[in-house]
């Protein structure tokens, strides 16, 4: 008996086997081979960005038999680029680096696979033979890259010149048991406002107002209504709050150009769009707790965290920061009613609210390749740079606690928080739908990535902290406007034109700048 079954069970593996499906799973194909080479990776900025990728260097190693030696110091100016081969960069210092001949643009090809061939174009496979092996660039998922990021961000007018690591991007957070007490529902009712997320920058001005010196929590005493960052800040999300909410109200939807007119290189920080947001967030030290008008990003989170405000303005990869008790909804930041049309002089209604994105250094942090490697050395550091922005990669990156970033593939955004247990209060929901909406919109303004971007920007923090301490808004961005045209001056009025029309990435160009001092 015990003969015959093991007969037929080796008779009906016979049969499953000469039954079963060809297999038609993609050949995985070998890695490329690096043995021998040696990479330096470096930062220029904060090197603590570098943690995450010196913890998964490993893996490359391993597979191509090359050496990644992670630069510890941070590298302080464009000028020393030559001591790495793999650079990690804000997007804002791009345009230096344009200006410096400093990357090696990366080719398409290396990133987005050739047209797949129709059904009646692909020759016959035999049967049972394995589907062809995926190319790296089809590893490499481009299109799941936001439009943003690939169509704009790593690029330099028809030049992709880095690939995306993680974005950054500001969005509203707020205390749900405020926005939900029946008491705080019935009082909203009385004044004419809905508690629930703005729709535009109005609405959030009154619900400031209206959480102002109430006890919005029930614990028997006055609380505050908004945390946003008024005073100097090193993260930069106070001169970013002040352009995202200029953007808004002058970024129109017929225009490219948002800084400077792209005909003139005349600076735009000094017309009404501009003025009227700088007059409007000077005007938040009312809506906030004592000394708020020093509050730079730390003080705002700790005041939402321990529950004196109601609402925060802040980096949406900054999540593990808020969770203080109390659940946390998130929403993308609002739009404007209303918009400027430069070349008319006038402002115009929408039939929406004019709500463009606006991306913070110059959209986030990217890895380039160094200019001026042999044909070995680039391959190899082209190879490593894709695999560091890879879909799984950079999925493990976007988990580092050491750096915070924001996703910019459209699959790990929908995943939610990078670590939900480091924000045990904040909706994941609401976070993915707050920062889809923000890196997926239609229009999205990368920060400033001209050459010397970080001088301009910290011009915009002196006018706006000249405004905060009393001055004039209208006279703190003339004066702004001055020194933007100094410095566009004493830089080369018509390189930096070149400059700033190849970074809007829409507008024709030469193929090289004008000699420097032009």
């Amino acid at each position: 008996m015990l003969s015959s079954r093991l007969a037929w069970s080796l008779a009906l593996a016979m049969m499953a086997a000469g039954c079963s499906e060809p297999d038609t799973t993609p050949a995985v194909p070998p890695p490329p081979s690096f043995k021998g080479s040696t990479l330096t990776v470096g930062a220029l900025g904060d090197p603590a960005i570098l943690a995450g990728l010196a913890a998964h260097r490993g893996e490359w190693v391993a597979t191509r038999g090359g050496e990644v030696v992670i630069r510890q110091e941070p590298i302080p100016s464009v000028d020393q680029v030559s001591s790495v081969d793999v650079l990690v960069f804000p997007g804002q210092e791009l345009g230096n680096l344009v200006d410096a001949q400093a990357l090696e643009a990366i080719p398409n090809e290396q990133v987005i696979p050739a047209r797949k061939k129709r059904a009646d174009e692909e020759p016959s496979r035999i049967e049972g033979e394995p589907a062809p092996a995926e190319s790296p660039a089809e590893s490499f998922k481009f299109t799941d890259i936001v439009p943003a990021y690939r169509d704009r961000v790593t690029r330099y007018g028809e030049d992709r010149m880095a690939l995306p690591l993680g974005g950054s991007a500001l969005v509203l957070v707020y205390r749900k048991d405020a926005f939900a007490r029946p008491e705080n529902v019935e009082a909203a009712r009385a004044a004419g406002i809905t508690l629930e997320p703005p729709e535009t920058w109005t609405q959030l001005d009154r619900l400031a107002a209206f959480f102002q010196g109430r006890d919005w929590a029930g614990h028997g005493h006055a609380a505050h209504g908004l945390a946003a960052v008024l005073a100097a800040d090193p993260e930069g999300v106070g001169d970013a709050l002040f352009l995202a909410r200029s953007a808004s109200l002058g970024q129109h939807r017929n225009h490219f150009s948002f800084w400077f007119d792209s005909d003139a290189m005349k600076p735009r920080v000094d017309s009404p769009p501009f003025e009227e947001a700088l007059a409007a967030i000077t005007a938040w030290k009312s809506c906030g707790p004592p000394g708020c008008e020093k509050f730079d990003a730390a003080s705002a989170r700790a005041a939402f965290r321990d529950g004196k405000v109601a609402m925060l303005i802040d980096r949406a990869e900054r999540a593990a920061t808020w969770s203080g008790g109390s659940p946390v909804g998130v929403s993308r930041l609002p739009g404007s009613e209303r918009v400027f049309e430069p070349l008319r002089n006038k402002w115009e209604t929408p039939e929406s609210p004019n709500a463009p994105s606006y991306l913070p250094a110059g959209g986030g942090w990217l890895v380039g390749v160094r200019r001026g490697l042999s044909d070995a050395q680039r391959e190899a550091a082209l190879d490593l740079a894709r695999y560091l922005a890879s879909p799984e990669i950079s999925n493990r990156l976007r988990s580092e606690q050491t750096f915070a970033m924001l996703p910019v593939r459209s699959s790990q955004i929908g995943q939610g928080l990078p670590d939900p247990a480091s924000s045990p209060d904040v909706d994941p929901r609401q976070w993915s739908d707050a920062v889809g909406r923000t890196l997926m919109a239609d229009r999205v303004i990368p920060g400033l990535r001209i050459p010397e971007a970080a001088g301009y920007l910290n011009d915009v923090a002196e006018a706006r902290l000249a405004a905060l301490a009393g001055k004039a808004p209208g006279d703190a961005l003339r004066e702004l406007s001055t020194r933007w045209t100094a410095r566009t001056k004493a830089l080369g009025k018509h390189r930096q034109l070149w400059h700033y029309r190849r970074s809007l990435n829409t507008l024709s160009t030469a193929s090289t700048p004008p000699a420097r001092g032009q």
